[in-house]
């Protein structure tokens, strides 16, 4: 079976109340690799969860598209001192990281909720650098990202329990995957 087949066939199955577990042993020998099957397994979020986590998340969403928008102001302003043209494509270039990551959520994307962790993890210490060096808009501006870091880690460990902190599926004592829906 292909991962989007697959995938297909997890939600379809998810959707009908269907138990993590059981779905892992069902697929377990039409999947290629027990450990992709594994991932596509706990990067799918529950209807439960989704529910249970829905103002969370669309907040989640709100804080992206408002970086968006000061991202768009920011690389306007950038822009204007090298002229032209340059303040347009700078204002759509900087708006697009955010708008993506808010895709991504919005499509209850495990792997968007993931890269975006990893993204403000490595920009963490250049954001503390700055607030450190001074500035008010600096100190909001590292703020800002620790709050948001906060929040997409507490989504994301409601809507995809089955990863670790590595960002692998879950395993028992035994080395057998296990899931908690």
């Amino acid at each position: 079976m292909q991962n989007a087949e697959l995938s297909h066939r997890i939600a379809t199955l998810l959707q009908a109340g269907r138990a993590k577990q059981e779905i892992y042993a069902e697929l377990r020998g039409s999947a290629g690799n027990d450990a992709q099957l594994a991932y596509l397994l706990a990067a799918s979020a529950s209807p439960a969860r989704k529910t249970q986590l829905l103002p969370k998340n669309r907040a989640l969403i709100v804080v992206m598209v408002l970086q968006a928008l000061l991202a768009l102001f920011a690389g306007y302003a950038g822009g204007q001192l090298l002229g032209g043209s340059a303040s347009l494509w700078m204002a759509l270039f900087y708006a697009l990281v955010p708008i993506a990551f808010a895709a991504g959520f919005s499509r209850y994307l495990a792997a968007a909720f993931n890269v975006y962790l990893l993204y403000t993890l490595i920009r963490l210490p250049q954001l503390l650098e700055q607030a450190l060096a001074g500035g008010l808009l600096n100190l909001w501006l590292l703020l800002l990202a620790v709050l948001t870091l906060l929040l997409t880690w507490h989504v994301r460990r409601g809507l995809f329990p089955d990863f670790t902190v590595t960002l692998q599926p879950r395993r028992d004592a035994s080395g057998n995957f296990s899931f908690s829906d």
